[in-house]
């Protein structure tokens, strides 16, 4: 049991019990749908059913009643919600555009198929398919569906599932005109690592430095190692022609996040501008079930729209969640001959955005959640090697799990251009790599996105509850030029609470 100062503010966590993965994301008439796998009846997981809430930001989220709860004969596994426009399933009546889940349902003889439901109040209510399953292969592990619209080889355009066999390690593509009736189409995998199961898979297309003439295909899959559970998220790009899909390079697993406590990561339908934002789980499956939290347990990531370049994914935070962040930091501090350390009074939930020019022979650390000098996760780059490191084994309350006190690290791409906002003569001619953090603490949870978002770290760090301090240092051979900005996040309120009702947000239902 800990003090509610590891309760994040600005990511979703519930007001109590187990949370994992987001399910059903979906935007509908102003407002973010998040729905996710919940117990109702208690902080460890079991009892599969899904939650609900809703943003208009994707900050602020208010806690809805729970959407889809689990019965004797059913648990609800994670899937995914499309929004029925042309009403192909044939739920909407008097002109209502219908919201159909697509959920795995696993009944008592451990089967896993997949069912729909549907809703007529924007995801308030929801009714269950009464001819379910729609799509069964009698398998213990055919799970996760993720539905969209795409167009076959003929240009026609009809639903396209990707769902998995998860121990197979197999991608099942299916096609259907009415989310009922159901076609296989093909089947992607088995490759990569023996001894882990796939799970939440996503499929979209991303324009190829935003070029519309331009565009590739991405897949994201979620693997979890069995029986030690350590689990990750991972794309690939490649080419999709609406019935197979073909990775680049199948054997080249690039992590979307290489933190630790990143997964399940599923993007939103029905975006405005069909942008792609997504949401992960910020937890790992090694040590979920042992996280020090009371009575809840789990938290999402921030969002993060997806953008493609030849170098890869980038991940930044999307506009509408931008504009609700502060837009003056509360405190600023610029050296240029960085020592240390430099100690900032920050709390425990802020951004801190942090910019640094220096030669090889340089190193930086940023000691986060520090209480007594001693920081709770460290942040260590080193120029020469251009690796940034996440610590988490000196301090702070990681004795629960053997396996929470490890580093991770990420070896990030050269970079020795000013940003267009800097002035070159402000710049040593000296001072040859450029670093970019922009980190979010919010309680437990820290996200780091570096040189704006090509490359990201999410982990968990639990601290006493009056560890609020920021360390800053360098290890003094060789100069930095640092600039950094702090921005005060604590009111930034998660309304976790069931008073917003969606009508005094977004009006009647679409038609």
């Amino acid at each position: 049991m800990t003090d509610d100062a590891d309760k994040p503010v600005f990511h979703f966590t519930p007001q109590r019990n187990w949370m994992n993965d987001p399910n059903g994301l979906v935007y509908l008439d102003g407002v973010y749908h998040l729905f996710f796998q919940y117990n109702p009846d208690g902080n460890d997981w079991g009892n599969m059913s899904w939650g609900h809430a809703t943003s208009t930001d994707l900050l602020s989220w208010a806690e809805q009643s729970l959407a889809l709860p689990y019965t004797q004969d059913e648990q609800i596994f994670s899937g995914s919600i499309v929004v029925d426009h042309d009403n192909t399933t044939g739920f909407g009546q008097d002109g209502v555009v219908p919201l159909v889940a697509i959920y795995t349902r696993v009944t008592s003889n451990a089967v896993q198929a997949q069912a729909l439901a549907f809703s007529l109040d924007r995801g308030m209510t929801w009714q269950k398919y009464h001819a379910n399953p729609v799509l069964d292969r009698n398998s213990s592990a055919f799970r996760d569906p993720k539905v969209f619209r795409a167009a076959d080889r003929h240009g026609r355009e009809r639903w396209v599932m990707v769902a998995v066999e998860a121990e197979q390690r197999m991608l099942l593509v299916y096609s259907s005109h009415d989310l009922i009736m159901w076609a296989y189409e093909s089947t992607f995998g088995p490759f990569g690592d023996e001894g882990v199961v796939w799970e939440c898979p996503d499929l979209f297309a991303l324009n190829l430095n935003g070029d519309p003439s331009h565009p590739r295909w991405v897949l994201v899959l979620s693997t979890n190692k069995v029986p030690d559970h350590d689990s990750a998220a991972f794309s690939f790009t490649g080419h999709f022609d609406g019935h197979v899909f073909v990775a680049d390079d199948a054997e080249t697993w690039r992590p979307l996040d290489y933190g630790r406590d990143f997964y399940a990561a599923v993007s939103f339908a029905n975006t405005p501008d069909a942008c792609r934002i997504i949401l992960g789980w910020a937890n790992n499956w090694q040590y979920a079930a042992d996280a020090p939290t009371y009575p809840w347990r789990g938290a999402m990531t921030l969002p993060r729209q997806l953008e493609l370049t030849e170098t890869g994914i980038t991940q930044n935070l999307p506009a509408v969640t931008e504009e609700a962040l502060p837009a003056e930091p509360s405190q600023t501090y610029q050296a240029d001959h960085l020592e240390g350390p430099v100690i900032f009074d920050a709390g425990r939930h802020y951004r801190f955005r942090l910019t640094c020019t220096l030669d090889d022979a340089a190193e930086v650390s940023v000691g986060l959640l520090s209480g007594a000098g001693m920081p709770a996760a460290v942040l260590h780059y080193a120029a020469g090697t251009h690796t940034l490191s996440f610590e988490r084994t000196r301090s702070g309350r990681n004795e629960f799990h053997p396996r929470f006190a490890e580093v991770s690290s990420v070896r990030l791409p050269s970079s020795s251009s000013p940003s267009p906002s800097s002035s070159p003569q402000s710049l040593s001619q000296s001072l040859s790599h450029r670093l970019e953090l922009d980190i979010f603490v919010d309680g437990c949870i820290i996200e780091v996105f570096a040189n704006r978002g090509a490359d990201t770290l999410t982990m968990q760090a639990f601290s006493a509850p009056d560890a609020r301090e920021i360390v800053l240092s360098a290890d003094g051979r060789a100069p930095i030029r640092a600039r950094v900005e702090l921005y005060d996040l604590t009111q930034i309120t998660v309304a976790n609470s069931r008073m917003l009702m969606l009508e005094n947000v977004a009006g009647p239902p679409s038609e």
